[in-house]
């Protein structure tokens, strides 16, 4: 039986969802499901965090950004953080071989700790967001599976309190689990009401027995005095004080200052510092603070781990790092009965919660990127649309019938890739395709050009003579593009070709007979022409047996997407680069009106490619470039795209050296390292196996993975 959601999986087959990219958030259960219909949403902090900085703690910007991340992959997981959350709600839906162990039943009201990034869910609306509890009210449903932990909520703890406890997960057990006798404990948060947690999960571990110092980090916003946070404390603790220092050399000295008055020797130092701080940078804090083979344990996904190895290193260190725990038996009993103890200071800290803004709002700085996937493709004709999926079942369609073909579209929509389409899903596939641009060819030597010549039919010509256009095409296929410019003269004689299939060479007295289908292609409305008198209206219908039209980008957002995967794959092969667009890079793609269509799009992700300095391309690198390389600099809604000054001279020197420039011997070199330590990563399973075999010290690798951002 099938436990774990696997079919659920949209792409890439093969996946548990938790590693999927799309899954099926359909609303009918299998068997083996569970609906929950969800109320509430506990962010994980990383994902929260990265979310509103990236949104500048907008609502209606937060709003659509979460909407957009369940409505392209079935399932709240942030490519950028990848991490998601934990949900509450009520059963809507129990399957029959559903393992219902905990003895659910339909109207329960419950919390699912399935990570949201293995949860098929589907949003249609946020109601509201508590930024200080991270969490977000919304309307729909999540699909949860028999291996999917959930558990009834109690009655008199606050949905909030109970959200923010379990989406700890089994980190506050894991704490508890350290704490000892006579030892030194230092807590390092960022908020109030997971830090007195993870306090009061060491001081009942070990009664009295240990030191308990904490450390708040708050900013200038926040006005809740001190002295009402240590009288929340007092029980658990035996120290508290706060700082905002502004980076972490700062915070660093002042809590010097504030625990020990002056540089303490190691022996003083703690055994065991928490971070349960979303705060960038607290990797060096907690290194330093640690003595020597102490434990440094980290709460939450934002902390960098393979940074504290190498700093311990260079500290002269040898410090136990413990990582977040996701999950571990018996966890959400220890957790229940640690709330049930404390309960009266959560209420007053949910009080304070529900009443004050209180969140430092501190900006997400991840080197994290994601790979754009979900691409659909027809012969590397890449779309996400339904309205090019559309047109595709026609082109496939048309393509086995021997018919002429007129294809419709603006500039840069990408004619001829439909042309290539047609041919090469033809009869004629194994045959030539001649492409040709009318509004290239003269009047006066498009009838030799199309049709060629006899050897001496005119001064110039060569002795023996030469083929023609169509000659040349004979069995294959003819792409006239720019049809619309084909000059009246030779639309006569263009006709009787596509009637008869024959035609005489210039100064030819011998009929040449051809078998050529004909696809053309035009920016202009022959319609109108035709009624203008510029357009033969019986070639128009010979040459229009099967029409086919290309919407402007503008018109097939949801094409954008893919596109851009395509052509950064181009362009970081052709380079050796590994650029990577996030999502507000996508979402700043999207809203440009693109009016030189896929082509100008291509050339925009070709600058990007070679001009953005990091890796990680992001909505102001798009919006800079953007407004360098075009004329408009607008969205589709009509406002302008603003553009950092400072990146011009970045891209306009990016566009004349096509990107060499930015591409120092060391850096190819660099390249070529990176990708054989990601192989070896890959091969080996962990970074002591692969250090050994790449003949390397186990700290180089580490080193070399924080140089190249090996995730």
């Amino acid at each position: 039986m099938k436990i774990f959601g696997e079919e659920r999986v949209l792409e890439p087959k093969g996946f548990f969802p938790v590693s999927a990219w799309q899954l099926d958030n359909k609303r009918e259960i299998e068997d083996t499901e569970l609906r929950i219909s969800i109320q509430k949403i506990k962010l994980e902090e990383g994902n929260f965090r990265q979310i509103c900085s990236s949104c500048e703690y907008d609502f209606n910007r937060i709003k659509k950004r979460i909407l957009s991340i369940t409505e392209r992959r079935g399932k709240l997981h942030n490519q950028l953080t990848d991490s998601g959350g934990i949900c509450c709600g009520v059963i809507e839906e129990i399957g029959e071989k559903y393992k219902n162990t905990a003895g659910l039943k339909v109207g329960d009201k419950v919390i699912g700790i399935a990570s949201l990034t293995s949860v098929p869910i589907k949003i249609t609306d946020i109601k509201s967001l508590n930024f200080n509890y991270s969490q977000i009210e919304v309307e729909g449903y999540g699909i949860f599976f028999s291996s999917s932990p959930i558990i009834k909520i109690p009655q008199d703890i606050p949905e909030e309190i109970l959200l923010v406890a379990f989406d700890e997960s089994g980190s506050i057990a894991k704490a508890s689990s350290i704490a000892e006798t006579g030892k030194k404990f230092f807590i390092l948060g960022s908020d109030i009401f997971t830090t007195i947690l993870y306090a009061a999960a060491i001081r009942f571990s070990n009664g009295v027995g240990c030191y308990i110092s904490v450390c708040l980090y708050f900013d200038d916003e926040n006005y809740i005095l001190e002295e009402n946070i240590k009288a929340l404390f007092k029980p658990y603790i035996d120290k508290l004080f706060t700082i905002n220092g502004v980076s972490p050399l700062d915070s660093y000295n002042e809590i010097l200052k504030k625990e020990f008055d002056k540089e303490p020797p190691d022996e003083e130092l703690f055994d065991s510092t928490v971070i349960c701080s979303n705060m960038m940078g607290m990797e060096v804090i907690g290194v330093l603070l640690t003595k020597q083979h102490g434990n440094l344990f980290f709460t939450n996904l934002i902390n960098n781990y393979n940074l504290v190895v190498l700093m311990a290193e260079s500290f002269g260190k040898s410090i136990n790092t413990i990582s977040v725990e996701e999950y571990s038996s018996g966890f959400p009993e220890f957790t229940l009965n640690l709330l049930y103890k404390i309960i009266m200071k959560l209420k007053r800290i949910h009080g304070i919660y529900m009443t004050k803004n209180i969140v430092n709002k501190l900006k997400y700085d991840s080197k994290l990127s994601f790979d754009l996937k979900n691409i659909k493709k027809i012969d590397e004709y890449a779309y996400g649309s339904k309205e090019t999926e559309k047109m595709l079942e026609e082109i496939l369609r048309l393509a086995s019938y021997d018919c002429n073909v007129l294809i419709l579209g603006e500039t840069g929509v990408g004619k001829e890739r439909v042309l290539d389409l047609l041919h090469e899903n033809s009869a004629r596939k194994g045959m030539q395709c001649i492409k040709i641009n009318c509004s290239a060819i003269t009047e006066s030597l498009a009838e030799s050009e199309f049709f060629g010549y006899e050897k001496g039919s005119f001064t110039g010509a060569k002795d023996a003579g030469k083929k023609g256009i169509f000659e040349l095409a004979n069995g294959g296929t003819l792409f006239l593009d720019e049809i619309g410019d084909l000059p009246m003269s030779i639309q006569a004689k263009m006709l009787r070709v596509l009637q008869e299939g024959q035609f005489y060479r210039v100064g030819g007295e011998k009929p040449i007979n051809v078998n050529v289908r004909v696809i053309s292609a035009t920016n202009r409305d022959l319609r109108e022409m035709v009624r203008e008198g510029t357009f033969r209206e019986d070639l128009y219908y010979r040459l229009n047996i099967c029409e086919i039209e290309i919407l402007p980008l503008r018109m097939r957002t949801d094409d954008i997407e893919p596109l851009v995967k395509m052509f950064a794959k181009k362009y970081n092969d052709k380079y050796m680069l590994e650029r990577k667009f996030t999502i507000e890079a996508i979402d700043e793609l999207k809203e440009y009106s693109w009016p030189g269509n896929v082509r100008q799009l291509e050339n925009v992700v070709h600058t990007i490619i070679i001009s953005c300095k990091d890796n990680v391309v992001d909505g102001k690198s798009v919006q800079n470039v953007i407004k360098k390389k075009t004329l408009e600099g607008t969205r589709r809604n009509g406002t302008p795209v603003t553009v950092d000054r400072s990146q011009e001279q970045d891209i306009a020197e990016a566009e004349t050296t096509g990107g060499y420039k930015n591409m120092t011997l060391e850096e190819a070199i660099g390249n070529h390292e990176k990708a054989i330590i990601v192989d070896a990563l890959k091969r080996y399973g962990t970074t002591r196996k692969a250090a050994e075999a790449l003949n390397i010290s186990q700290s180089q690798l580490m080193r070399k993975k924080k140089k190249y951002e090996i995730v």
